[in-house]
C-alpha cells in the first residue's frame, strides 16, 4: 500500500514538472513567436489596406480585382511596344538618306558645302527652265547659307537636301512660279530629344508660290509624303527617299493675276532631322 501512494506521488509530481515545463513553454517559446510573426505580417496587412484605399478612392479601381489589374498591366505593356513601334515609325519618315546622314556625322567641311550649294542653285535654274517655271534670283538666296554663328554648320546638310526637296517638289508639280524662299533660323527641338546623344533638329522654310489651285492641292498632298509613298498616290516624286516635310503655316489667297483659279500660296515648311550630337564642332 505504501509502495502504491509512494508511486502515485512520483506521478503527481512528474506531471506537475510537466505542466510547468509545458506553461513555461507557452509562455516562452509560442507567445514570443506568435508575435513575431503577427510582426511579420504587418507590412503585408500595411500593403493591403493601402490597396483597399487606392481601388476605393480611385474611379477606375472599384472596378477591378487582381485579375483585371493583371490584364490592366499587360495592357500598358502592348501601349508602350505600340509607342515605341510609332516612334520608330516616325524617325523612318524623317530620316534622311544615308549619303546625307554621314555628312552630318562627319566634320563640317565648309568648301565642299559651298561647292554642294552652287550645284544644286545649278541644277534648280535647269529644272525650272525645263518646266518653264519662274524662278527669280532672290529664291536661290534663300538656300540654307553658312554662318559663324552656327553652333552645329553640319546640320546645314540637312537644311540644304530639305531646301532640294522642297524646291524640286515646287518645280515637278508645275507651279507657275516660285516668288520667295527663305531658309529660317534652323533649330534644335529640345523637348522631342530621344536621348542625350540622339536629337530631332528642325529645318524651317518660308516660301511663297503662285499656281492653280488644283496644283496647289497636288503640292500640299505631297509635301507630308516620303517619296515612295506620294508616287504610290499618283502624286509627283522628286526623289524615293524623300523625307516628309510638316507644314507649319499655311495661307491661301485669291489672286487677281491670271486664270479664275489662279492663287497665291505662302507656307511655312518644317523638315526634321534625327542625328547624334556631338560636344564640338568645327569648320575645316
Amino acid at each position: 500500500m505504501i509502495s502504491f501512494f509512494q508511486k502515485m506521488a512520483a506521478d503527481s509530481k512528474s506531471m506537475i514538472i510537466l505542466a510547468l515545463g509545458t506553461c513555461l513553454f507557452y509562455f516562452l517559446v509560442l507567445i514570443p513567436l506568435d508575435k513575431k510573426v503577427q510582426a511579420l505580417n504587418t507590412p503585408l496587412q500595411l500593403s493591403w489596406a493601402r490597396l483597399g484605399d487606392s481601388i476605393n478612392t480611385n474611379k477606375l479601381g472599384g472596378a477591378l480585382d487582381i485579375h483585371a489589374m493583371n490584364e490592366l498591366t499587360s495592357s500598358m505593356e502592348s501601349t508602350f511596344a505600340s509607342f515605341t513601334d510609332a516612334e520608330a515609325n516616325l524617325i523612318s519618315r524623317v530620316l534622311l538618306p544615308e549619303e546625307t546622314q554621314a555628312k552630318m556625322e562627319q566634320s563640317f567641311q565648309l568648301v565642299e558645302y559651298e561647292n554642294a550649294l552652287v550645284a544644286l542653285e545649278v541644277f534648280l535654274k535647269k529644272s525650272a527652265a525645263e518646266k518653264t517655271i519662274s524662278v527669280g534670283d532672290e529664291v536661290f538666296q534663300g538656300l540654307p547659307r553658312h554662318d559663324v554663328a552656327l553652333e552645329e554648320p553640319r546640320l546645314l546638310w540637312a537644311g540644304l537636301a530639305f531646301a532640294n526637296y522642297l524646291l524640286s517638289l515646287a518645280i515637278e508639280c508645275q507651279l507657275d512660279s516660285i516668288l520667295r524662299f527663305e531658309s529660317l533660323p534652323p533649330q534644335l527641338t529640345e523637348d522631342a530629344s530621344i536621348s542625350k546623344r540622339h536629337r530631332l533638329h528642325r529645318s524651317r522654310f518660308n516660301m511663297s508660290v503662285q499656281c492653280d489651285m488644283a496644283v496647289a492641292q497636288q503640292f500640299l498632298a505631297a509635301l507630308p509624303l516620303r517619296g515612295d509613298e506620294a508616287e504610290s498616290l499618283g502624286l509627283p516624286m522628286v526623289h524615293p527617299e524623300k523625307p516628309a516635310l510638316y507644314i507649319e503655316r499655311l495661307l491661301l489667297k485669291k489672286t487677281t493675276k491670271g486664270s479664275a483659279n489662279q492663287v497665291a500660296l505662302e507656307l511655312v515648311v518644317n523638315g526634321f532631322t534625327y542625328h547624334k550630337t556631338k560636344e564640338r564642332s568645327g569648320i575645316e
